[in-house]
């Protein structure tokens, strides 16, 4: 009886070694998931591929960013931030912009739900003359829909001094 017991501890120890095993796999590819879509959205803005970086967004999303009104939210929401972002550099003569995302600081994934903190360097012509944001802060939540991973919402910080 003693070892069968033994011998039952010993699967129950390996099943759940092994189960722990698989969780920590799958909430790595999670994590690669997420930021695949994070970077979905940066890279194509850098390639003025507006239509793909609003593919990654969620049908109804939430944005902060540095030029008014500031706030965007709701049904479209990237769509209506990426054409007054374009409204508001053409204004100020801002052309070249290149946003470069560092190492993650956070990239937690809790079930259907996703939030992200990466530092952003932002590389850009104000006029003709070179500019940057280094050292930014791009923070982001995302859920989990039919398509995968999309942007739920996110925040721009630009560093102090800049």
């Amino acid at each position: 009886m003693k070892q069968m017991l033994r011998r039952a501890r010993r699967a129950l120890t390996i099943a759940a070694a092994g189960m722990a095993l698989l969780t920590q796999q799958a909430v790595a590819a999670d994590r690669d998931d997420v930021m695949k879509t994070v970077n979905q959205w940066v890279d194509s803005l850098n390639r003025g591929d507006v239509a793909t970086a609003i593919a990654a967004c969620a049908e109804e999303t939430s944005i902060v960013d540095e030029f008014a009104p500031f706030q965007w939210h709701g049904k479209d929401t990237c769509a209506h931030w990426a054409a007054g972002l374009a409204a508001f550099n053409q204004s100020i003569g801002l052309t070249d912009g290149v946003n470069k995302l560092r190492k993650p600081w956070r990239v937690d994934v809790e079930a259907d739900s996703a939030y992200v903190v990466v530092p952003a360097d932002f590389r850009y012509k104000l006029n003709g003359k070179p500019g940057a944001e280094l050292g930014a802060i791009f923070t982001v939540a995302l859920r989990r829909e039919g398509a995968g991973w999309r942007i739920a919402g996110w925040a721009w910080s630009r560093p102090k001094g800049s």
